[in-house]
């Protein structure tokens, strides 16, 4: 995780950032910001006054939300803290799109964004919801740390005391708990680079497709109506009380768990997607993260997560039991093995190299075909005291509806879908490279992603009986 140690010189006090912001800071290029949303869903009357203090006295507890990027040997480090994110309330009048590329090296990365009526989202049940969206940059910190935010930010805005955040000393410890051993740190480069390079050579034997380009210009642009203007770049479908209760009954009759089900759902999703151009030609490779936090302190927003990489061929995916009952498997070694940290160390062994990892990204390949995020419980994963009226939490005088993330997407890797349970219900999001997919392609992901969660329930109907 981050070094909190600052570094005195010319420019000030510098931060080093942690290697997966490195990562996301080199991953940037135009058209891929690689920012995340994390939307928070409520009904009622919002205090604009309360939300704006409530923000600014939370992310003062957060250094890399008030900080701008610097550059110091050929590498990004956070400045001290000297801005304050944004806040940007009902912008549909406004000409500027809230969503456009961050300028680290001028601005916070953090925006908070407040749109009122669901207009642009006829999914939403209720038109007057107001949807509220921390947008942010993945190098200030992962989704897991934007749900705490969110938690802090309410907590504030209902009138109770934040929690201290753990201090610098139990953070380190906290930090090398995370960290890989110190004997494989210490052991020589050349060493360190011949194993992942391994790993690498492992990780690159499978061949992941890139999700299909519509055959015509025709099929790209002219199937969907146009997004209203400055409307959230992703989109978002919900599963119903009695949809969640089927879609666990039909991942409990399989023993395997709701991520599960889910996750072979989208992978079989991708292939279909794939499989209507009859070109592509590779399996499928979803990359989904991992947290790697333990305890329970609070730590300061930052990236505390790593990836897991699930392959399976084309041929694999076309039996949704099987398809799930493998990915069990695989998501229980994952857990066991800490998988998803040895992704941390890779980036660690490959950053003491100035300029490999930057080439690495830009290698004309695919690395994976999508990325698929679950928040699990996102009422926990706030972490906040907050009281209930009926299925959400209730802020001042608004009632919490729905709280999901959205994971970017990167040249290559053309979609990205993002799963969170909240009161009672199962919200889905998807992000997709309209460039490359065309205008609705996230529409269309999530209904096929939907159709495949609820295919077998309706065989099983059919026929009289549970799903084979």
């Amino acid at each position: 995780m981050q070094d909190r140690t600052g570094t005195a010189g010319a420019e000030g006090s510098f931060r080093p950032l942690d290697p997966l912001a490195e990562l996301m800071i080199f991953d940037t290029r135009p058209g891929y910001p690689m920012a995340f949303s994390v939307e928070c869903g409520c009904e009622g009357s919002l205090d604009r006054e309360k939300l704006e203090r409530a923000l600014s006295e939370v992310t003062r507890r957060h250094p890399n939300t008030r900080s701008r990027l610097g550059w110091k040997g050929g590498r990004p480090f956070w400045r001290s803290p000297d801005v304050a994110p944004t806040l940007i309330w009902d912008p549909h009048p406004q000409d500027e799109t809230p969503w456009r590329p961050f300028d680290l090296s001028r601005e916070s990365g953090l925006r908070l964004i407040v749109l009122f009526a669901a207009h642009d989202n006829p999914t939403l049940d209720n038109p007057n919801t107001v949807r509220l969206i921390l947008f942010g940059h993945h190098a200030l910190c992962d989704g897991l740390s934007a749900c705490e935010l969110w938690g802090e930010i309410f907590s504030h805005y209902e009138g109770q005391s934040l929690k201290p955040l753990a201090d610098e000393a139990a953070d380190t410890v906290a930090e090398r708990s995370q960290s890989d051993p110190q004997e494989e740190m210490s052991k020589p480069i050349s060493q360190q680079l011949s194993a992942v390079l391994a790993e690498a050579l492992r990780f690159l034997c499978f061949f992941p497709a890139r999700l299909a380009t519509p055959g015509s210009r025709q099929d790209r642009f002219v199937c969907a109506p146009p997004a209203p203007s400055n409307a959230p770049p992703y989109r978002l479908c919900v599963f119903n009380a009695e949809e969640l209760e089927q879609l666990r009954n039909l991942a409990a009759e399989r023993s395997v768990t709701l991520n599960d089900w889910i996750l072979a759902a989208s992978m079989r999703a991708f292939a279909a997607w794939n499989a209507e151009t009859r070109r592509i030609r590779g399996g499928i490779r979803v990359t989904v993260p991992v947290s790697l936090r333990q305890g329970d302190a609070r730590l300061p927003a930052e990236n505390r997560i790593g990836y897991a990489f699930l392959d399976r061929k084309i041929e694999r995916c076309r039996d949704l039991d099987s398809l799930a009952a493998s990915l069990a498997k695989a998501t229980g070694w994952i857990k066991e093995s800490g998988a998803a940290g040895m992704f941390i160390t890779a980036l660690k062994v490959l950053r003491r190299i100035p300029g490999l990892l930057w080439l690495i990204l830009r290698l004309p390949i695919c690395f994976s075909t999508a990325v698929v995020s679950n928040l699990g419980n996102a009422e926990m994963r706030m972490r906040a005291e907050l009281p209930h009226c009926g299925s959400g939490q209730q802020v001042g005088d608004v009632v919490i509806t729905h709280l999901v993330g959205v994971p970017p997407v990167r040249p290559g890797t053309a979609a990205s879908v993002g799963i969170a349970r909240y009161g009672g219900r199962l919200w889905v999001s998807c992000l997709a490279d309209e460039q490359r997919l065309g205008v609705g392609a996230a529409d269309r992901l999530l209904k096929a992603i939907r159709r495949e969660c609820l295919e077998q329930e309706a065989q099983a109907g059919r026929r009289g009986g549970p799903g084979q």
